[in-house]
């Protein structure tokens, strides 16, 4: 007697274990084919992974019947999950480095230039490959014609600086091969996320309903000048203070203890101060609560975009071009000819965040205030 038929080609066929319909695969209502088998290939920095989910948007709509799968670094995976757009998010450990390689996909479009990525977008058996690669000689190359430009802007500055206007999402799609129609962050925050946030809110005084802005004080550590000055910080909530008459919550990980504590002790005005918490799905929740956000190009920024809030998105030495904020805020741009640099020390007398008052970012934060 013959076996009975299994749709290895179904969306829901798990191989070790019934689907989640418990039913033979014949004549089974459910048999959903996968069209193609999309490989996207975006390990970090973690806000950079982000703002790569607009891309989800136009793969669906382009390959409606693909699947797609996402590989990241852990630490980015809780942004990615429950994404309906994704079939698949695969954190880089030794289990994924154990099958993946096996395993073929019609594209892969890989959107890093690190090692890690590139090595195994060259190893990996594909149709058609997006993006960047790795050569025979270690050498990172473009995948595809349509990543030269982005390729050239890794190795030109006056390209990169000067004459750049295409925003990382254009990038993006340009590597991609589709057309950026303005796709949106894609987040998904649950109840749990929200009621964590709102408990710690509460634990640190605020009302239910109050209107609280977001100041996110930290950035990463890869480059100089990155953050805007503590001093700064201070001096923005006490006029938010003063002439608004809304508190200010301090927006910090768990390595930006030190600016946030600065922050707190430099100011007349007490913050709000809802702790550190290592998940980031809880951290966008808190972010969620605020009316706005007032932040330096970070993961918070980032962040805020996703759970559609309005943001003051303050540049230190980083490119405001290839910053899409959806019409959701203003950049505060310094003044300064050597900007931007993207440079890890500085030895300017008066540096970019120097060059960049108070009364700058409070104007700018009171327009967006009044624009929501």
């Amino acid at each position: 007697m013959p076996l009975p038929v299994v749709h290895t080609d179904c969306r829901h066929y798990l191989g070790d274990r019934p689907c989640r319909h418990r039913r033979a695969c014949e004549g089974c209502p459910h048999h959903d084919p996968i069209g193609a088998r999309i490989l996207v290939i975006k390990l970090g920095a973690t806000g950079d992974v982000l703002r790569t989910t607009p891309l989800l948007e136009a793969l669906r709509r382009a390959h409606p019947d693909a699947h797609i799968t996402w590989l990241t670094r852990p630490a980015a995976a809780p942004l990615l999950a429950g994404l309906e757009a994704l079939d698949r998010v695969l954190a880089l450990d030794v289990e994924t480095l154990a099958h993946l390689p096996a395993e073929r996909f019609d594209q892969l479009i890989c959107l890093d230039k690190e090692p890690a990525a590139t090595g195994l977008a060259a190893r990996i058996e594909a149709t058609e490959k997006r993006g960047f690669l790795m050569d025979a000689s270690g050498a990172l190359q473009p995948a595809h014609p349509d990543s030269e430009y982005a390729f050239r802007l890794g190795l030109d500055d006056e390209l990169k600086f000067r004459r750049n206007e295409k925003s990382y999402q254009q990038l993006c799609f340009d590597m991609a091969g589709l057309p950026f129609e303005g796709e949106d962050y894609q987040l998904r925050l649950l109840d749990g996320h929200r009621a964590a946030a709102q408990r710690r809110l509460s634990s640190a005084g605020v009302g239910k309903g109050e209107r609280l802005i977001g100041l996110n004080v930290g950035a990463g550590d890869v480059f100089a000048y990155k953050a805007w000055r503590p001093d700064g910080f201070a001096e923005l909530a006490d006029r938010v203070s003063e002439r608004l008459g809304l508190r200010c919550v301090l927006l910090a990980g768990a390595r930006d203890e030190g600016p946030a504590r600065e922050v707190g002790a430099l100011g007349e005005v007490a913050l709000v101060d809802p702790g550190r918490t290592d998940s980031l799905c809880e951290f966008a929740a808190i972010i969620e609560r605020c009316t706005a956000v007032v932040t330096g190009d970070t993961l918070a920024m980032h962040l805020a975009l996703a759970v559609r809030r309005p943001v003051v998105a303050i540049f230190g030495s980083t490119c405001p071009q290839e910053i899409e904020l959806y019409g959701r805020g203003e950049k505060v741009v310094p003044k300064i000819d050597c900007h931007p640099c993207y440079k890890r020390e500085c030895d300017r007398t008066r540096t970019c965040v120097e060059a960049i008052d108070v009364e700058q970012v409070f104007s700018a934060l009171r327009r967006v205030l009044e624009a929501t």
